[in-house]
């Protein structure tokens, strides 16, 4: 069954990682690039990954360790099977979305392959299927962007603000902003 997308903020939302190896770093990169609060709970953690979270307890996971933060997420980087089946229970009698890094059928939520320009996000997945798939749709995606997208995203947030204040017919608007659009995309060409 296809995962249902959806863009969440985790901005300034406490996360919990458990588990600090190979794994575990490249979730904590990717939640620490969108601005979580990534509490890392592993006996053992690579610098890297125990220097991007805000807090690092360097122990084994304890069902209490869900207890007292309301977490946004909760992503297991374990190959303890046993554990990694408890923490998925775990979250999903809390209502917490539970990762489970290659374990679809425990997860409740899995990381697509990510292109980011600022605030320009793609995202694509494969539902768990194949992430080689999903690793090949992006570099093609990469190569079709236009560069700078990401800053013509951020002159068109600004052109839409003007345009909501200064333009009350919605169809207006949009026409206004679509050829800001092409005169944006157009310099990019030169």
């Amino acid at each position: 069954m296809a995962y249902f997308p959806m863009m969440v903020s985790l901005e300034n939302r406490p996360v919990l990682v458990l588990g600090g190896g190979a794994e575990g770093l490249k979730k904590v990169r990717v939640l620490h690039d969108f601005g979580a609060r990534i509490t890392l709970v592993a006996k053992d953690a690579l610098p890297e990954a125990s220097a991007l979270a805000e807090k690092y307890a360097a122990k084994a996971f304890t069902d209490e360790d869900l207890d007292g933060e309301k977490y946004a997420v909760v992503v297991a980087a374990t190959d303890e099977e046993e554990l990694n089946r408890r923490i998925s229970s775990l979250c999903t009698s809390r209502g917490i979305p539970v990762n489970i890094v290659d374990r679809t059928e425990l997860c409740t939520f899995i990381f697509p392959a990510i292109i980011r320009e600022n605030d320009l996000v793609c995202a694509v997945s494969s539902s768990g299927k194949s992430p080689l798939v999903t690793q090949h749709i992006k570099a093609l995606i990469q190569r079709i962007l236009p560069k700078k997208i990401g800053q013509i995203n951020d002159r068109m947030g600004e052109y839409r603000i003007q345009a909501k204040a200064e333009i009350p017919n919605a169809g207006e608007r949009r026409k206004y902003l679509k050829s800001k659009l092409e005169e944006l995309l157009a310099e990019e060409q030169i």
